[in-house]
């Protein structure tokens, strides 16, 4: 993206995830981007666009968040990953997945539909790197989903749970291999 193309998306992401995918008409989308209407439709032609602009920012500052400092692939990396994840959860107010939300509130775009199968398929790799074993990528992704989805009610206690879920099944597979 271009620096002003990506100026409005951070911007439209703010709208978004203040106001929720179903409520701001593309006037209140154009005035929190605070550009004109020609400017918005350049970059973003269309209410779908705007959303998947912001899906893109999103998705680009999330990964780039949690595989900041990450440690050698391994336990200590899978457990950070919950750090970040419990980090994350709280800047955002434990609110949760922008990508989910923007689905159910249009479940008939297949554009939308792509973009997040691909960012949580983009995660679902990075797990499986960040473990140090593909086979764990499932379960750490299926981990990260759920504490995402509960934390609003559980708060900490669903990251340190997952942490750990992720300690015993490193222990299990060593004790696997060591049997």
């Amino acid at each position: 993206m271009k620096e002003s193309e990506e100026q409005i998306a951070s911007r439209l992401e703010q709208v978004f995830w203040s106001r929720g995918f179903a409520e701001p008409s593309v006037p209140e989308l154009r005035a929190g981007a605070g550009v004109s209407m020609r400017t918005l439709y350049r970059y973003f032609p269309s209410r779908e666009a705007m959303i998947l602009g912001a899906l893109e920012h999103r998705h680009r500052r999330y990964l780039s968040y949690v595989r900041e400092g990450v440690a050698t692939p391994g336990l200590g990396a899978a457990e950070q990953l919950f750090d970040k994840l419990g980090g994350w959860m709280r800047i955002t107010d434990g609110k949760e997945c922008f990508f989910r939300q923007a689905l159910a509130a249009n479940p008939d775009s297949s554009s939308i539909k792509a973009t997040v199968t691909r960012h949580k398929g983009e995660l679902l790799k990075f797990f499986g790197e960040l473990s140090g074993q593909e086979k764990f990528a499932t379960t750490l992704y299926m981990l990260h989903e759920g504490v995402t989805s509960c934390y609003a009610e559980m708060g900490e206690v669903a990251v340190e749970d997952a942490k750990q879920l992720v300690r015993q099944m490193f222990k299990t597979d060593i004790d696997k291999r060591l049997s």
